[in-house]
């Protein structure tokens, strides 16, 4: 188990990582690992015990976490860049994982935020 100090470090060092590299739509779990300098295994164990989900659902929460923000910050940007900016190469299945996690389409969440 790790301390809370330790968590928040681990937690950190990993949201810095995902976030410098978030738009390389290659970016993958064996890829962070080598960027956050542990093995697979133990990225799982970490993050699952910090944040409760697997190291791919972390990275598609962070990614499209993300993603609302720029949808609200960039309100000239289509949905397609949004995708991209992301991390995500396939505008369908980035619409998909978007209206599993916010229950609507991006474009639908966008003008529900905005009243545009």
């Amino acid at each position: 188990m790790m301390t809370a100090p330790a968590c928040t470090f681990f937690l950190e060092n990993l949201q810095t990582q995902l976030t410098q590299h978030l738009s390389d739509s290659s970016l993958d779990v064996q890829r962070l690992t080598r960027l956050v300098g542990m093995s697979r295994s133990d990225l799982h164990r970490k993050l699952s015990q910090a944040t409760g989900m697997s190291t791919t659902e972390y990275m598609r929460y962070v990614r499209l976490r993300r993603a609302a923000e720029l949808l609200l910050k960039q309100p000239n940007w289509s949905i397609y860049q949004v995708a991209l900016e992301v991390g995500f190469a396939n505008i369908s299945y980035f619409s998909r994982r978007f209206k599993e996690s916010f229950g609507v389409c991006p474009a639908a969440w966008r003008q529900d935020q905005t009243g545009r």
